[in-house]
C-alpha cells in the first residue's frame, strides 16, 4: 500500500474514533471473513456467522469472491450492548471493513 493511501485510511480511522455517539458497522462487501476483529474483541460482541448458499449468491462480485476464499463466513456485531466502539476491531480489520458511524439520537434499539 503506497503512503498516500495509508495517510487517508489512518485520517479516516481518527475521524472515525472520535466519534461520541456512535456504532460499529461491518461492511459486508468489504469482510472477508477472516474472525481477527472477532478474536481483538474484548467484549464479544462480534461474531462470525456462516452464510448460506443464497446469502453468499447475493453479494455482489467482490462480497462473493472474498467470502468464498475465506469460508462463507463474515463478521457482525452479535451484541450492540456489549459493544463499547472502542475500535479494537477497526484497527484490526485488514480490509478496513468495520467503520463507526455517529448513531441519531433518533434510534432505538429493539430488546427481545
Amino acid at each position: 500500500m503506497n503512503k498516500f493511501k495509508q495517510r487517508l485510511i489512518s485520517n479516516k480511522l481518527e475521524q472515525e474514533l472520535r466519534i461520541k455517539n456512535g456504532k460499529i458497522v461491518i461492511n459486508e462487501i468489504s469482510c472477508d471473513g477472516c474472525g481477527s476483529c472477532v478474536e481483538v474483541c474484548p467484549h464479544s460482541a462480534l461474531a462470525l456467522k456462516n452464510l448460506s448458499k443464497n446469502e453468499v449468491n447475493s453479494l455482489p462480485f467482490k462480497g462473493r469472491l472474498k467470502v468464498r476464499i475465506k469460508g462463507n463466513s463474515k463478521a457482525y456485531v452479535q451484541n450492540y450492548d456489549q459493544c463499547t466502539t472502542c475500535g479494537f476491531c477497526m484497527k484490526q480489520c485488514h480490509e478496513f471493513a468495520i467503520h463507526k458511524v455517529e448513531q441519531k439520537t433518533s434510534e432505538t434499539r429493539m430488546v427481545i
